[in-house]
C-alpha cells in the first residue's frame, strides 16, 4: 500500500489541500502516516501485520471523512 504525500507549499508548510482539512482529518492523516512508517520498520510477523492493518484502518477513516465532508480536491455540490 502506498500512502501519497503532497508536497509542501510556502504557506505554513501545508499544501492547499491540507489548509482546508479539518483538525480531525489532519489528525487521522498524520496518525495513518506515522503508523505506516512504524509498521514498515518492524520485522516481518504478526505484530507487523497488525500494525499495517491499523495504518490502513486509519487511512480509510481519513478518506471516508474527506469524502463525507466534501473536501477531497473539489468542493461539494
Amino acid at each position: 500500500m502506498v500512502i501519497e504525500r503532497s508536497p509542501a507549499s510556502l504557506h505554513g508548510g501545508l499544501s492547499p489541500t491540507k489548509q482546508t482539512q479539518s483538525a480531525l482529518a489532519r489528525d487521522l492523516d498524520a496518525r495513518a502516516m506515522i503508523a505506516m512508517d512504524e509498521a514498515r520498520e518492524m520485522s516481518p510477523g504478526d505484530e507487523r501485520t497488525e500494525a499495517i492493518h491499523k495504518a490502513i484502518v486509519l487511512r480509510n477513516a481519513f478518506e471516508i471523512h474527506e469524502l463525507l465532508c466534501g473536501k477531497r480536491g473539489a468542493p461539494a455540490t
